[in-house]
């Protein structure tokens, strides 16, 4: 960790209005599919310095990352986000049009894309995590990284929200030697390797295209036995109170 990390009291935070692009996107990993869906994305960007500022009076202008970021953010804006290294996609030239950009998935879905439609990103999944890492490799080269380490700036932080109250924030150290022209972190060693641990209910049963996995049907079959059992077993032929039905129901749960 760099020792300023540990004493920082300066940092700035930016996030406007224009800091935001509107583009289509699904993910897919082994197994798995998103339907083609949209979102209106906004990018806030957090520069971490030091204990002092500059002679400047300044960590950095905030002009600077108000022009970086709306230049970043309007060349993905209204395209469809393509993750050129995904291990699930075959992504290839039309044969049908020699022009269009063909993603064939997994499940034998296909779709083609105009070129210029796309945005031919270097991630893996279209995830707002990796959509923040490659943004920050965007960002840092339009900040000028020795500018900022010359300012006392040491780490950059990135988020991307694609909805109101659900974002990501990719944090990283800024390199303190100079970068080549095409510097960009690789996504890709990000990622833990292995196979992906399904959520509990996403797991799709291919026999009856059910949204639920067996073993959470089997228990809320299970479930529905206990609230009927427990609904037979009434001693009484009154009209059952709602304080009664409750009590059956968190019991049938349990």
């Amino acid at each position: 960790m760099h020792p300023e990390a540990l004493t920082s009291n300066f940092e700035v935070y930016v996030s406007k209005d224009t800091f935001k692009f509107n583009a289509a996107h699904f993910v897919a990993f082994q197994g798995y599919r998103e339907r083609l869906h949209g979102h209106n994305y906004q990018v806030g960007v957090r520069l971490l310095g030091r204990r002092t500022l500059g002679a400047d009076g300044y960590v950095i202008d905030f002009g600077n990352i108000k022009a970086v970021c709306k230049t970043v953010c309007k060349k993905l804006n209204e395209h469809f986000l393509c993750p050129m290294y995904s291990d699930v996609l075959k992504i290839e030239s039309d044969d049908n049009t020699n022009t269009n950009i063909r993603i064939t998935c997994q499940d034998g879905s296909s779709f083609s894309f105009p070129p210029q439609d796309c945005a031919m990103l270097p991630i893996v999944h279209a995830t707002t995590e990796e959509i923040a890492i490659y943004l920050w490799s965007e960002i840092l080269k339009g900040l000028n990284s020795q500018y900022l380490v010359q300012r006392g700036i040491h780490t950059m932080e990135v988020t991307v929200a694609e909805a109101p109250g659900q974002q990501a924030t990719f944090r990283w150290e800024i390199p303190q030697q100079v970068m080549e022209e095409n510097f960009s972190l690789d996504v890709r060693t990000f990622l833990q390797t292995g196979q992906v641990v399904p959520m509990p209910c996403l797991e799709q049963d291919k026999q009856n295209k059910s949204t639920c996995c067996d073993g959470c049907q089997n228990h809320f079959a299970t479930q529905l036995e206990r609230l009927a059992k427990a609904i037979n077993q009434r001693t009484t032929t009154e009209a059952m109170t709602p304080d009664e039905l409750q009590n059956m129901l968190n019991h049938s749960l349990s």
